[in-house]
């Protein structure tokens, strides 16, 4: 014989994804399907994938190989006396340390920094392997917890705090084997990004604006691309400079922005919180 709270649980899982189901039909006939609020609400959550952008490819600069080098001035090494070498990064394996150094300083970028060239060249791919790999694994991580605890604005709240405190680290890395651990736990930081992004700005807007509203997330990460250009070449003498400052971006947002978006009203209805997801869908009504 059924226990009244398995009875319950019965009885509440089948109103629970009724109640999901009319969130749309909500927005459509009450909320409106593309207004202010709404326009405002996706921006801000959209701004995000820019940072998302900048912790995925901030490795183009830090991690790029210097275009030449150049003898000390003490150097007596026939290589060195020769000019037409100097272009050539793989002649500097046939050097003795001391007698050359790069032209942009041995801080501007991991491959200067820890000379990883010639014979260490292959260390150079090893911190965005690991970067994807722990983007793959994040993306399981952060999907569950955002189904099952913390909800979408929360999740990604939490990715953005722990991506900027990663980037930060890795400004501090002291070697090679370090700065790949970070960049792996970067690249998990930052996968709750991605995930739940998509479903906080698409879930308020109607029906016709979805897709389109899909694509602004990936215009922001486009964004972010071409921000870092700016923020590198200011940096390029010290690539520690530069994850300094894609660090202090996500932050200063999720104090600034974040506190403006409201949670998934459907993620709300469905863990049975119906006044909060109903307040939610007035604010954006009444905005």
């Amino acid at each position: 014989m059924e226990t009244k709270q398995q009875l319950g649980e019965r009885v509440a899982s089948p109103a629970a994804r009724n109640l999901e189901l009319t969130v749309e039909a909500v927005v459509e006939e009450y909320v409106g399907s593309f207004g202010w609020s709404q326009f405002l609400h996706v921006l801000l959550v959209s701004i995000v994938w820019v940072f998302d952008s900048q912790n995925t490819l901030v490795t183009i600069f830090s991690d790029a190989q210097p275009k030449s080098w150049r003898c000390i001035n003490n150097s007596s090494s026939s290589l060195c006396m020769s000019s037409s070498s100097r272009g050539d990064v793989s002649s500097v394996c046939g050097l003795k340390p001391g007698t050359w150094e790069w032209v942009g300083g041995h801080e501007s970028s991991i491959v200067a920094e820890w000379g990883l060239v010639c014979d260490r060249r292959f260390l150079a791919a090893v911190p965005a392997s690991m970067f994807f790999i722990g983007s793959l694994l994040g993306s399981a991580f952060f999907g569950h917890l955002a189904d099952a605890s913390l909800g979408r604005k929360r999740t990604v709240l939490l990715s953005c705090i722990l991506s900027s405190a990663t980037a930060f680290l890795t400004s501090l890395s002291p070697n090679i084997w370090i700065y790949a651990l970070l960049r792996f736990a970067n690249g998990f930081s930052r996968s709750g990004i991605g995930i739940c992004c998509i479903v906080l700005a698409t879930e308020v807007v109607g029906r016709k604006w979805r897709g389109p509203v899909s694509q602004y997330g990936f215009f922001f990460f486009t964004a972010g691309f071409f921000s870092l250009p700016l923020i590198a070449y200011p940096t390029r003498k010290n690539w520690r400079n530069l994850y300094r400052i894609i660090s202090l971006l996500p932050l200063s947002y999720s104090v600034l922005s974040f506190p403006f978006i409201s949670e998934s009203p459907r993620w709300l209805l469905v863990r049975g919180r119906s006044k909060e997801a109903l307040d939610v869908l007035r604010k954006i009504r009444e905005a």
